[in-house]
C-alpha cells in the first residue's frame, strides 16, 4: 500500500489470485550498498553494478517517487468508474486510520487508570481501517460495507465511553455520506438502509449515553475529542469530495474529448448537414433535381501497384488524396468516396447551388493541374482521367456498419463512363454539360464515343477557363 521507491525501479509481480491489486517487489540488486570506488567510472555509474547511488539518481527528478499511501492500491482490474470509488475508499479509510491512531496516542499518554488499554484498542482500530483496501480483492462493496459497520461500532463505543459531548457521534453523518458516495446510486436501497441505521444509532446514543461520563477531563473532552472530531470530519469530507469532484471533472473532460473526436470522425465521413440529420432521425434520403458529378482515376495505376511495397502504396495514395481533399474543401464541394485509385466528387449536394456545374469544372481543372506534378513512388508520372456529367440524383446514407453517404442516378453512371472512356490527363464531358459550361470555359470537341448503356455519344474535353465569353459548344 505504500511506495517509497521510484516506479521506474519497481517490477510488477503477478497479481494475487482474485485480488485485482497491484503487487510490487523491489529488485534485490537495487538495494546493494556500494562496496568499492570502482562502481563509479568516468563520472558514470557502472551499469554492471547496481547500487544505491543508481537508485538515488534514478529517483532524482522522478515524479513517481512517493512517500505517501498509494491511493490506487487494490483498484487494478476494476472498471474506471468503480476504481474511482475504491480510490476514494482508500483515502477515507486512511484518514480514519490516522484519526484512530491519534486517539490511540492520546489515550496511551493519559495516566488515568485503564486509558492505556483503551489506547491499544484505538491502535487496533487504526490498523483495521488502514487494512480495509485489502478487501478490494473480494468485491467492490466489501471495503465500504466493512468500513461502515466498523465505523458505526467505533463511533458508538467512543461516544458511550466518553459521552456525546466529545462529538464523536457526528461521524455518523460523515460515515453515511461517504458510504453513499463510495457505493454509488446503483445501490440506493443499501444507502438508504445505512442512513436509517445511522439515525437510529444517533437517537439511541442520546437516550443511553450521558453528555459527559467523567472518564476524561472537560478540557480533554472538548479540545482532545470534540475539536479533533470536528476538524477530522471536515477534513475527511473535504478531502474525499475534492478528490471525487476532480475525478468526475476529469471523466467529464475525457468524455467531452471522446465526443469531439467522434464528431470529427463522423464529419470526416459525412457532410455536416447529413451528419446532423442522421443523429436526429437516423434516415437520410434526398432527391436533387440538378447536380453535377465527377469521377477521376489514375490512368494505368492499378497495373503498377505490384511494383510498390504496401507502405509505399498507402503513403502515396494518402498524400495524393489529401491534396485532392484540400481542393474539394477550397471549392466548397463534397467528396463522396474513394474506391481504389478512383475519386468521386459532387457539386450541388447536399446543399443545392445554381453554379454547381461551373464549380465542379473549376475543381476538375485544378485537379488536373495538380495531377500533372503527380509522381508514383518510383518517380513515374501518373496522369488522371476525369469525367463530369450532370442531372438529377438521389443522395442518402446507407449501412449500419461503416456507414457512408452515396449518390445514385443516371448522372452518376454517365460521369463514371466519361472517366473510363476518357484520355489520360484530360477532362471529358457529355454534350449537355458542354453546353452548360461553354459560356465560361473552353471546350474541345472529341467526337462520337461508344458509351456503355448509352450507345454513341458526342463528347467534349474541358480545356480551361475562357478569357472572352462565347456561347455554344465549340
Amino acid at each position: 500500500m505504500f511506495a517509497a521507491i521510484p516506479l521506474s525501479m519497481q517490477q510488477e509481480a503477478p497479481a494475487l489470485p482474485g485480488s485485482g491489486r497491484n503487487v510490487w517487489r523491489i529488485p534485490r540488486a537495487h538495494l546493494r550498498l556500494p562496496t568499492r570506488p570502482t562502481d563509479l567510472r568516468n563520472g558514470q555509474l557502472d551499469q554492471r553494478r547496481p547500487t544505491m547511488e543508481k537508485l538515488a539518481l534514478a529517483g532524482r527528478g522522478d515524479a513517481s517517487m512517493r512517500w505517501v499511501p498509494n491511493i490506487a492500491f487494490g483498484t487494478k482490474g476494476y472498471p474506471e468508474k468503480v476504481a474511482r470509488r475504491l480510490r476514494a475508499m482508500n483515502i477515507a479509510a486512511w484518514i480514519c486510520a490516522a484519526q484512530a491512531g491519534y486517539f490511540a496516542i492520546l489515550r496511551m499518554l493519559d495516566p488515568a487508570p485503564g486509558m492505556f488499554t483503551r489506547g491499544l484498542t484505538n491502535a487496533g482500530i487504526a490498523a483495521a481501517f488502514a487494512a480495509l483496501p485489502l478487501l478490494h480483492r473480494l468485491s467492490p462493496l466489501a471495503a465500504p460495507l466493512v468500513f461502515l459497520a466498523f465505523a458505526y461500532w467505533a463511533i458508538f463505543r467512543s461516544a458511550y465511553q466518553i459521552g456525546t459531548g466529545g462529538g464523536s457521534d457526528m461521524f455518523y453523518l460523515t460515515a453515511t455520506a461517504l458510504f453513499v458516495l463510495l457505493i454509488g446510486t446503483e445501490h440506493i436501497v443499501l444507502a438508504a438502509l445505512a442512513g436509517a441505521v445511522a439515525a437510529g444509532l444517533l437517537i439511541m446514543l442520546r437516550l443511553v449515553a450521558p453528555y459527559d461520563t467523567g472518564l476524561v477531563s472537560p478540557e480533554v473532552q472538548f479540545w482532545g475529542s470534540f475539536v479533533t472530531s470536528a476538524v477530522i470530519n471536515t477534513v475527511l469530507l473535504f478531502t474525499v469530495m475534492v478528490y471525487v469532484l476532480r475525478q468526475l471533472a476529469s471523466a467529464e473532460a475525457t468524455a467531452e474529448r471522446e465526443f469531439q473526436r467522434s464528431e470529427s470522425l463522423l464529419l470526416s465521413i459525412l457532410p455536416a448537414p447529413i451528419a446532423a440529420r442522421l443523429k436526429d432521425n437516423g434516415v437520410v434520403a434526398d432527391r436533387f433535381d440538378d447536380a453535377s458529378v465527377l469521377f477521376a482515376d489514375m490512368a494505368g495505376f492499378t497495373t503498377l501497384t505490384g511494383d510498390f511495397s504496401p507502405d509505399e502504396l498507402v503513403a502515396f495514395l494518402n498524400r495524393t488524396y489529401s491534396e485532392f481533399d484540400l481542393l474539394v474543401e477550397r471549392h466548397g464541394l463534397e467528396k463522396i468516396k474513394t474506391t481504389g485509385d478512383a475519386y468521386m466528387v459532387v457539386s450541388g449536394v447536399p446543399a443545392a447551388r445554381g453554379d454547381h456545374a461551373e464549380a465542379l469544372a473549376d475543381f476538375a481543372l485544378a485537379m488536373r493541374d495538380a495531377a500533372q506534378n503527380l509522381r508514383d513512388p518510383l518517380g513515374r508520372a501518373v496522369p488522371m482521367r476525369i469525367g463530369i456529367a450532370g442531372g438529377p440524383v438521389v443522395a442518402g446514407v446507407v449501412g449500419t456498419k461503416k456507414i457512408f453517404c452515396d449518390v445514385w442516378g443516371d448522372a452518376v453512371n454517365l460521369a463514371a463512363r466519361m472517366e473510363t472512356t476518357g484520355e489520360a490527363g484530360r477532362i471529358q464531358v457529355p454534350k449537355a454539360m458542354a453546353a452548360r459550361l461553354d459560356q465560361y470555359f473552353r471546350l474541345e470537341p472529341r467526337g462520337a464515343v461508344d458509351i456503355k448503356g448509352k450507345g454513341r455519344m458526342l463528347t467534349w474535353f474541358l480545356v480551361g477557363r475562357r478569357d472572352v465569353r462565347q456561347a455554344g459548344p465549340t
